[in-house]
């Protein structure tokens, strides 16, 4: 069984290397700039490693020469002149330990190359043995040396090329394959629901489970769902049937939730049931505030500050009945809502730092984030000056002043882009957090709604 995955070379990957040598620094400098090029010798470098590679028994040129790679595709970029977008792809296959030999690895990886990309894209294939996996790697030109046309990498190109085509070829070497794999969420998702923190899924579970115990049949466990303000689709020209929580844009597949929440296995769960659960409605307790001062002084908040400091209260009171096991109040807010609660120490830093310098508008934000990117940009200056000082200081008093000064420097530059970090967030997301907030108010509306036509009901029951 082999595992795949493919990913960009952009311009801007984060190195911590010394400028590149001068022949790269020199090379076409009309097209790619030395940054540009130094990364896309880095990747063909890592993957030739001798020390990965057994001496570089392991690497093989798919239309292009092993030791002149970098050189090679370079010159189909500068002939076709594509100096922009990504200047590579870089993949992987790795296979289970002691599953293959590492020719045999090389050979498949050579084969692969050669179906998806052999006939217009030059290809370095390299077999790395640092791991206790043995795994193929493949730096794939983004620029065909054929038509100079790019390499467009989608949905499609992974999952119906990379993976479908390693697959084949593993099965043809008599290798275990994965039947009919499922596409999983990303990585931090799946961790944070392993740790048990309220995602969407998870969210979406917790309400299934609760109808669940509170149902005698399906069709009080759908009712209680709908209740809810959940949708929930059994169209016969759907393969899957489908749910799909208030706030949500899209329908998500039963069966996504786990091998538990497939409707067979909800309809075993709920003949399970010997009586269902009976949940007392919720009584609040009473408080009573005492305001000082008078409202007629009190200070009015609009824009942003107010937008923020709304979505932060709501939060809080989502986060305090969470603390009651099942408490039936939770049900008053949208999945949206309960899942952004994982989030809620970054939204309140965001409102902390609005309220800070009393910023309202969008316009005011973008000037804050601006003015703040200068002032960073001054103080990196001020600190390269210091460290240029400190490697001339003569004396161990002037070397230790300008330490306390390059600390000062990094404390003060240090907050500025903590700063930024909030600042950027809360420019990406004050549309969303409006969203949510409409979609919980229109939310609230339908249930009052429904709680009123339910009560009309009743009430023309008891007439007749």
């Amino acid at each position: 069984m082999a595992t795949t995955k493919i990913w960009p070379v952009r311009d801007n990957l984060a190195r911590v290397l010394d400028y590149a040598e001068n022949h790269l620094k020199t090379a076409n400098p009309s097209a790619y700039t030395a940054k540009e090029l130094k990364d896309l010798h880095e990747v063909l470098d890592y993957a030739a490693n001798d020390n990965k590679t057994a001496r570089q028994f392991y690497v093989t040129g798919v239309n292009c020469i092993g030791d002149i790679a970098y050189e090679q595709m370079t010159a189909t970029k500068q002939r076709f002149g594509k100096s922009g977008g990504n200047l590579a792809y870089h993949a992987y296959q790795s296979f289970l330990p002691d599953e293959v030999s590492p020719e045999k690895s090389h050979e498949i990886g050579v084969a692969l190359a050669r179906r998806i990309w052999g006939e217009k894209y030059e290809v370095l294939v390299t077999t790395h043995l640092n791991t206790h996996c043995v795994h193929n790697h493949f730096v794939i030109n983004s620029v065909s040396f054929v038509d100079g046309k790019k390499l467009n990498n989608n949905y499609a190109m992974y999952f119906k090329h990379l993976r479908a085509e390693s697959d084949k070829i593993c099965a043809e070497y008599g290798l275990s394959v994965i039947n009919n794999p499922e596409r999983s969420g990303s990585r931090y998702l799946q961790k944070a629901e392993e740790r048990g923190e309220p995602t969407m899924w998870n969210i979406i579970r917790i309400d299934i489970d609760d109808a669940i115990r509170q149902s005698m049949t399906d069709r009080q466990f759908y009712q209680k769902l709908r209740q809810w303000g959940y949708s929930v689709d059994f169209n016969p020209n759907r393969k899957y049937p489908t749910i799909r929580a208030p706030g949500m844009t899209q329908n998500l597949r039963f069966k996504t939730l786990g091998e538990n929440y497939t409707p067979e296995a909800i309809t075993q769960r709920i003949l399970k049931n010997y009586r269902a659960v009976y949940v007392p409605p919720y009584k609040p307790k009473v408080q009573h505030y005492r305001y000082r001062g008078n409202f007629t002084n009190m200070k009015h908040m609009d824009g942003l500050t107010a937008l923020f400091l709304l979505f932060v209260l709501i939060l809080r009171k989502i986060y305090m009945i969470n603390r009651v096991p099942n408490h039936p109040r939770r049900l008053n807010y949208t999945p949206e809502l309960r899942e952004a609660i994982r989030r809620m120490q970054q939204y309140a830093e965001q409102t902390k730092l609005l309220c800070r310098y009393k910023i309202d508008t969008p316009e005011q934000l973008r000037g804050f984030i601006d003015t703040k990117n200068v002032k960073r940009k001054e103080l990196d200056g001020q600190r390269t000056k210091v460290y240029n000082k400190m490697r001339s200081a003569k004396t161990p008093e002037q070397k230790d002043l300008l330490i306390e000064q390059r600390n000062e420097l990094s404390a003060e530059i240090k907050m500025i882009r903590r700063e930024l970090f909030y600042a950027g967030s809360a420019q990406k997301q004050h549309e969303e957090i409006r969203r949510k907030i409409k979609a919980q108010r229109e939310f609230e509306a339908r249930r009052l709604e429904a709680e009123k036509t339910k009560m009309k009901n009743k009430e023309r029951g008891f007439a007749r």
